[in-house]
């Protein structure tokens, strides 16, 4: 049941309110310390004394509030106008606190007097906002109300302008009780005035269990809330609204920015455990639609804070999330961090979205259209128990750089804990009686965690310093916020911490920088009386080398809020050239005389402002020219839908890298009937019908059933193509049948032949059996009789993962009859291994076409055809990059009139963290002496290797390990050879040194070997086609679903064009093809295609869509 199963994660956080569900589950980098510029200071030295003190008692604990060690938020603002940033803090069970900002990082405590410490039995975000329009901040904190008798509700603090404040959260109509995380204020509707989004975080009942359905059903306490403002007051609008309020959103995080630049403010939540989160996109009607699906390929799991930054300065808000995949390996390999492959697909079969346990860095690719996770690639994906992450230049060399807070009290998911809590003893002291109840508590491991800071260097890539910058020892500290608290250009950082002091992190750049001080640009904006701080406006700085895209919001990171001052740096010898202010109304200001390292302060001026009928077009323009990356849309046209695989490689043997088999049945595209437009086979899996779209003039297509073709009906279609195999002039098709690795040899099926006969119709005619697990087909004249013969290449071998593979070749005899060939005869190209695909071309210029190989394991192979003789091409270069390649082609891309190789490899996007100096292995030795020989995969990680796979996977293979190693931890930080000893040797072992999708030019006589640029090293590059343009354009096609939660699926790529600059002799960035359909998809066929009337691709995505695509 969904109960039992798909919420296991939940399950396993609450640790013992749903205790059996828990038990269900368990029985089936180096870092640099680099030149620190924070300096952690003492409460004496701030006077901030304050502490989130965390109390456990027999009604309020983890046990029976699964938010329990959640922490709170801070919020700094200037809240006497005195042009200092002051700190307000929110205690979860004890008082808040306010500290005015004295100078000189010295800070009083004025909470008794301000009257703001607020009341409810559990408080959680906070947010800044003058509420009123009197130019004076006013504070809003959320309670939790409504559960386990906590009760109270939200509270609104007006500034009455004398450091005292009024709590008037009833007048407003603001005064919610319910399950609050944090709230957030916007002009959504752009009537002038601030409304507000209420972001909530559920607890678990019946309510919550079930299918994604439930998303649309509604609760008051536990549901998202939507709030206009109507003057005075302000009224619940959510339903009809298009946000969701329902049971099962578990809100940690909520940013809201202007993700698409048409203007207008869109949201994105952060939800914890199942419930995706969600992207909602002003509709400009007073609505929001939600996105998630088709601009994201997937979120964090355990979503908890998030902000919106453009990280890569090209005008773009990008999205980053938190989560709490632990970077050091003991922490990694003895909690849960995602969930098995069963669970998993029942909650993606059930309407949850893909999602898994790291941090996320979303970068933005198409204007709000297609986002991609680039955390794996960039070195933050894995901070631990993250909370708050803050994206600014805190050196000011013109970089983003990025802040994590981290730790929880105790690891609620730590692995032997919850096996102890799985003892029927234990359960029964809890069905008996609650008096152990904190003492098992108490056995729970601390997860307190140190903070983390990495610098941001070239192409995207963060470099972790915290060690150098007093972040070192562990805490607890979860809301964060970077804010300029001395008024000297640099930003500090500010944390709330649990049953310790904040944190005040100085930052020492401007004082260390006493000859040569970066430039800077500090502002804030002076909008309407109905909102002066000019919230929702955004600011986009144009310098000579990018352009930085920054808003004026009211909610960043976890449950906090950040001043409304917005800094601006830039690179070693740039400048600033222009800035345009978007304001709430879309009216705009340019402004090209700036202020260099001080505060400026740009007030709204109506005469002054211009306005446009599309104000996105504006936008888009203005930063046209800055953006690494271009995109496209495209049209798509779906032809029909196919019914996907259910591909069972994981369920034969769980530790394969990834899938074999492929997902979606073959097509085959060409022109089968002679009249000049290109026609389809479209295969199906077992029971499905395979038959013919007939394509006609005008891009229709009209479905042909062939008789010949169901009499297979009853078989799977794996790979297709079409040839001329009797020299007809007709092409005839070749199918090949899903077969399994994992199968014994007697119950495959072989390859079949249908020769055209003319007009649609077919004649089926067989070819012989070959023992080998036929993935690809090349049509190629091997002997040079003039007949077309036939190489079946294999993937894997049967049954053992690491032995030479047979594939074969098929000698045409004439008139479609085919002779195995002997093995010897073409010894080399039949024993290559792991093979992903084929291609050929003419890479000599002889005048016969050569052949091209890409295979896992192993390098690029290159066979020439000499004399109608193949001859395997050997290179140095090209031989000793071992990788997992799965595409190539030979063509002239630079222009030179040389053959140049272009080969798709796995990419840098995923945790293998391959190099040459670190390559992954696979050994395949019987480890357990059962008389089957057992794949572990070694990567390597801070200078020892390790099992790639967590110990529950290894041990449904190798039973042995629960014996030997009784605990997670006793196993959690052993190296390869220490849990395997002796029984892995080299002998067999594979090995990867190269994951990167590479150039090389002039590849018969090449000497250097190029790497494209980075976001081509996102995905997996699958298929790569090349461009009719003349210009040596290619279309790559990336990504891959196939492989375990663990390893996150790849969609950060998709189809792009890739174009060669034949003047400076670079790849530029990709041209992203964009189209909702097919954005975030794995898409499994590619294929040219052409009629009458132009040009344009066939192509099948991961959920079955048959489509032609064209630009």
């Amino acid at each position: 049941m969904l109960k039992a199963k798909l919420f296991k994660k939940q399950i396993v956080i609450i640790c013992c309110v749903a205790l059996a569900g828990a038990i269900v589950w368990i029985s089936c980098k180096t870092k640099k310390s680099g030149n620190g510029i924070f300096k952690l200071l003492t409460a004496e030295q701030t006077h901030v004394d304050f502490v989130n003190k965390n109390t456990v008692t027999d009604s309020v604990n983890i046990l029976d509030y699964l938010y329990f060690y959640n922490g709170a938020g801070v919020a700094t603002a200037d809240f006497n106008n005195d042009g200092l940033e002051d700190i307000y803090f929110v205690s979860n069970q004890s008082p808040n606190k306010l500290y005015l900002n004295k100078g000189g990082l010295k800070f009083e405590d004025i909470t008794a007097k301000a009257g703001v410490a607020g009341t409810g039995n559990w408080k959680t975000g906070v947010t800044v906002v003058d509420i009123n329009g009197d130019g004076l901040k006013d504070i809003y904190v959320c309670v939790v109300a409504n559960f386990k008798g906590f009760k109270g509700h939200n509270q609104l603090y007006i500034n009455n302008g004398d450091l005292t404040f009024t709590e008037s959260a009833a007048k407003y109509g603001l005064d919610f009780s319910g399950f609050s995380t944090q709230a957030s204020f916007t002009d959504y509707d752009k009537d002038g005035d601030l409304d507000m989004f209420l972001l909530t975080s559920s607890v678990h009942s019946n309510d919550t269990y079930g299918d994604s359905t439930l998303r649309f059903k509604t609760s008051h306490d536990a549901g998202d809330h939507l709030f206009r403002n109507d003057g005075n007051k302000f009224t619940d609008v959510t339903a009809g609204s298009g946000i969701y309020s329902a049971p099962i959103g578990y809100g940690l995080g909520i940013s809201v920015g202007d993700l698409n630049n048409d203007g207008w403010d869109d949201i994105y939540v952060s939800n914890d455990f199942f419930e995706q989160d969600y992207y909602y996109i002003n509709q400009k009607n007073g609505t929001f639609k939600e996105e998630m699906k088709n601009a994201f390929g997937h979120t964090s799991l355990f979503s908890m804070g998030n902000t919106l930054s453009d990280v890569n300065k090209d005008g773009h808000l990008d999205v980053i999330s938190t989560d709490m995949l632990p970077e050091e390996m003991r922490a990694l390999k003895s909690t849960i961090n995602d969930e098995p492959l069963d669970i998993y697909n029942q909650e993606v079969n059930a309407g949850y979205y893909y999602q898994y346990s790291k941090n996320s860095l979303q970068l933005n690719v198409g204007n709000g259209k297609k986002f991609v996770d680039l955390a794996l690639y960039s070195g933050v994906s894995a901070t631990d128990w993250t909370w708050s992450p803050l994206v600014q230049d805190f050196d000011m060399d013109g970089r983003k750089d990025m802040f994590f807070s981290n730790g929880i009290k105790k690891r609620l998911n730590d692995m032997d804990y919850l096996k102890y809590l799985g003892d029927p003893n234990v359960i029964k002291d809890f069905k008996t009686s609650r008096f152990f109840d904190k003492e098992k508590i108490n056995l729970m491991p601390d997860g307190d965690v140190h903070n983390y800071l990495y610098h941001g260097g070239d192409k995207l890539k963060f470099e972790d310093v915290s060690a150098g910058n007093d972040m070192k020892d562990p805490s607890i500290s979860a809301g964060a916020v970077a804010v300029d608290l001395d008024n000297d250009g640099d930003l500090e950082l500010v944390t709330n911490n649990m049953d310790a002091p904040a944190y005040i992190y100085q930052n020492m750049t401007m004082e260390n920088s006493k000859e040569a001080k970066p430039s800077f640009v500090k502002l804030s904006v002076k909008y309407t009386k109905a909102n002066p701080d000019g919230v929702g406006a955004k600011l986009f700085m144009r310098s000579v080398r990018q352009v930085d895209h920054q808003e004026i919001q009211t909610s960043t990171a976890y449950e906090s809020t950040q001043g409304n001052n917005l800094l601006f740096t830039f690179l070693p010898g740039d400048k600033p050239v222009e800035l345009m202010v978007l304001w709430p109304d879309n009216s705009y200001q340019l402004i090209r005389d700036f202020a260099l390292n001080k505060k400026t302060v740009i007030t709204y001026v109506k005469e002054k402002t211009q306005t446009v009928a599309d104000v996105g077009q504006f936008i888009t323009g203005y930063i046209q020219g800055h953006s690494e990356f271009t995109y496209t849309d495209v049209k798509a046209n779906v032809l029909a839908t196919l019914q996907p695989f259910e591909t069972p490689d994981f369920n034969y043997y769980n530790l394969l890298p990834h899938t074999y088999l492929p997902h979606t049945p073959a097509i085959a595209v060409a022109d089968a009937n002679n009249d000049g437009i290109d026609d389809i086979y479209v295969g199906g899996i077992a029971g499905e019908e395979k038959y013919i779209l007939a394509g006609n003039k005008g891009g229709t297509f009209k479905k042909i059933a062939v008789e010949a073709f169901n009499q297979f009906k009853d078989h799977g279609d794996t790979e297709a193509q079409w040839a001329d195999i009797n020299n007809d002039g007709l092409t005839d098709l070749i199918v090949l049948t899903a077969n399994h690795p994992f199968i014994e040899f007697e119950k495959t099926t072989p390859p079949r032949l249908f020769i055209n006969k003319g007009n649609f119709k077919f004649e089926y005619k067989a070819l012989p059996k070959v023992n080998a697990l036929v993935s690809k087909i090349l049509v190629y004249d091997f002997d040079g009789n003039g007949q077309n013969d036939l190489f079946f290449s294999s993937t894997i071998p049967f049954r053992d993962y690491t032995m030479a593979a047979t594939s074969v070749v098929l000698l045409n005899k004439g008139g479609g009859d085919f002779n195995v060939a002997p093995a010897k005869q073409f010894a080399d190209l039949t024993g290559i291994r792991f093979i992903s695909n084929i291609s050929t071309a003419d890479i000599d210029h002889n005048g016969a076409d050569d052949i091209i190989i890409s295979s896992e394991w192993q390098p690029v192979h290159i066979f020439l055809n000499k004399n109608k003789k193949l001859v395997k091409f050997s290179s140095a270069l090209l031989d000793g990059q071992t990788g997992w390649w799965q595409s190539a082609i030979v063509t002239d891309i630079d222009g030179d009139g040389k053959a140049d190789l272009l080969a798709g490899n796995w990419g840098a996007n995923n945790k293998y963290n391959v190099n040459p100096d670190q390559p992954l292995y696979a050994y395949n030795n019987d480890v357990d002496k059962d008389g089957k020989n057992d794949l572990i995969l070694s990567y390597f990680y801070k200078g020892e290797y390790y099992p790639f796979r967590p110990k529950n996977d290894l041990e449904q293979e190798l039973p042995y390990l629960k014996k030997e190693f009784l605990s997670y931890q006793k196993m959690a930080d052993k190296t390869t050879s220490e849990i395997f000893k002796d029984n892995l040797t080299d002998s067999g072992r594979l090995t990867a040194n190269q994951f990167s999708t590479i150039f090389i030019s002039d590849v018969l006589n090449a000497k250097e070997i190029t790497a494209l640029p980075y976001l081509y090293q996102q995905a997996p590059v699958r298929s790569i086609l090349p461009i009719n343009n003349k210009q040596g354009d290619v279309l790559l096609n990336g990504n891959f679903w196939g492989v375990v939660p663990y390893e996150g699926k790849y969609d950060a790529l998709g189809l792009v064009t890739a174009h060669y600059d034949r003047r400076t002799k670079q790849f530029a960035m990709p041209e992203y093809w964009l189209n909702d359909m097919f954005n975030s998809q794995e898409i499994t066929h590619l294929y040219p295609y052409k009629n009458n009337s132009g040009s344009g691709y066939i192509i099948t995505t991961y959920d079955g869509k048959l489509m032609l695509i064209t630009k």
